[in-house]
C-alpha cells in the first residue's frame, strides 16, 4: 500500500458513498499490561493478537477514570467524569450530554448496543448501514482453567499476597481467553472491508499488585488500558501516542465523517493516525475517586508520572523507565524536587485547561 492510499482510504470510502461502519468493543476489566503488544507471557488471546497485526495499537493508552461507569461515560462523551458528573459506579450521562452515538446518528448512522450476546451477533447486526455498534464483553466465569502455579506474577505483588494473586490471575486469564473468543466471533461477523473496529477496556485491575485488588487507582495495572483500532485498508503499526478514553469520541467521529462536537475535552487523533499530521499529545491525565477522601489525579508525560490529591499536593512520583513497576516513590526525595515541581506545574496547567478545579 502506497502512502497516498494510506492517507486517502477513509476519504475514498466516504467519497464512494460508503461511510465506514464502526464497532467499538469494550472488554470489561482487561488490563493494558496484559496484551499481545505488552508481550504478556501468560495471555492466550489469538484473535486479539491477529487483530493487532492490522491495527493501530497504543501501548500508552489510559482510562480517563479507571472505573466501569465513569470510563464508559468518558468514552461516550469525550469528556472527563469531573465535567459530566458521571463519577460513581452506576452513574449515567445526563440526557442532554452530547455523545458519540448521537453525533453519528446526525451523520446518518444507526446505533445499537450489545452486551454478551455475541453468539447471535449475525442476527442482531443493524441491517441498515452505516451503523455504530457498541459491544460490552463482560464474562461471568465459575472457575479457572489456568494453572495458578504457572503464572508470572508482576514484580510489585507482595509476598504475602502471592497466593491470592495467583488464584485471581488464573480467573482473569480465563476471562481474557473467553472474551478473546467472543471478540473473534465479532470479527467473523462483520464486513472487514468497510468497518472500523476498536478494542479497548474500561480499566485494568490490580490483582495483587501493590497489595491491592480491583480498580480505581493510579497504578499502571489499573489505569492503563488496551487500545487497538483497525481502519479498513490500512496496515498500521504500534504507536507511542498518549491516548485517553476521552480521545476516542472525537477521533472516531472524525474517522466516520461526523461534525466536531462543541465542548469535547478529548483530542481528535485521526489526522495523526492516518497522515502523521497534527500536534502530538505530550501527556495524559487520569482522575479517580472523585468526591471521596482519597480523590486523586495523575499526569504522565514522557516516562515521568506524578500523582496528586484533590488539592493538587503531590503524593507519588515515578519514573516509569527506571521503575516500571512503580516500587520507588520519589515524591519526597530531594534529588527529584526539580522534576516534581515541573510536573506539578504541568498538572496544574492541564487541570486548568480542563476546568478541573478542587471541590470543597
Amino acid at each position: 500500500m502506497t502512502r497516498r492510499t494510506f492517507l486517502l482510504t477513509p476519504l475514498l470510502l466516504r467519497a464512494a458513498g460508503r461511510k465506514p461502519n464502526l464497532v467499538l468493543v469494550m472488554a470489561r476489566g482487561w488490563r493494558g499490561v496484559a496484551t499481545p503488544w505488552a508481550r504478556d507471557p501468560d495471555l492466550k488471546a489469538p484473535f486479539l493478537d491477529q487483530f493487532a497485526e492490522m491495527a493501530f495499537v497504543f501501548p500508552r493508552a489510559y482510562a480517563a477514570y479507571p472505573r466501569f461507569s465513569p470510563a464508559r461515560a468518558a468514552i461516550a462523551s469525550g469528556r472527563y467524569p469531573h465535567a459530566t458528573g458521571a463519577t460513581r459506579e452506576g452513574a449515567v450521562l445526563a440526557k442532554n450530554e452530547p455523545t458519540l452515538a448521537a453525533a453519528l446518528k446526525e451523520n446518518g448512522y444507526h446505533a445499537a448496543e450489545l452486551t454478551n450476546l455475541v453468539d447471535t451477533l449475525v442476527d442482531t447486526l443493524p441491517r441498515e448501514q452505516p451503523y455504530f455498534l457498541s459491544i460490552l464483553l463482560d464474562p461471568r466465569l465459575s472457575g479457572a482453567s489456568f494453572d495458578p502455579g504457572s503464572l508470572h506474577l508482576r514484580e510489585n505483588v507482595p509476598a504475602d499476597a502471592e497466593s491470592a494473586a495467583r488464584d485471581a490471575l488464573a480467573q482473569r486469564y480465563a476471562a481474557y481467553r473467553q472474551m478473546d473468543q467472543q471478540f473473534g466471533k465479532v470479527l467473523a461477523a462483520i464486513d472487514a472491508s468497510n468497518t472500523i473496529v476498536v478494542f479497548t477496556s474500561d480499566a485494568g485491575e490490580q490483582i495483587g499488585s501493590h497489595g491491592l485488588d480491583e480498580d480505581d487507582t493510579f497504578y499502571e495495572e489499573s489505569a492503563r488500558v488496551p487500545l487497538a483500532i483497525r481502519i479498513p485498508g490500512i496496515k498500521a503499526s504500534p504507536s507511542d501516542l498518549f491516548v485517553s478514553h476521552v480521545d476516542l469520541m472525537p477521533t472516531l467521529g472524525a474517522l466516520c465523517g461526523a461534525d466536531p462536537v462543541e465542548g469535547v475535552q478529548g483530542r481528535d487523533l485521526s489526522s495523526l493516525m492516518t497522515g502523521g499530521r497534527g500536534d502530538r499529545p505530550e501527556s495524559v491525565l487520569v482522575e479517580g475517586r472523585i468526591g471521596q477522601r482519597d480523590e486523586w489525579r495523575m499526569l504522565v508525560i514522557g516516562v515521568d508520572k506524578i500523582v496528586t490529591d484533590a488539592a493538587g499536593d503531590p503524593t507519588h512520583l515515578f519514573n516509569l523507565a527506571a521503575d516500571p513497576y512503580e516500587k520507588r516513590n520519589l515524591a519526597a526525595e530531594k534529588s527529584a524536587e526539580l522534576k516534581r515541581d515541573q510536573l506539578l506545574a504541568m498538572m496544574r496547567a492541564e487541570r486548568s485547561r480542563l476546568l478541573d478545579f478542587r471541590r470543597r
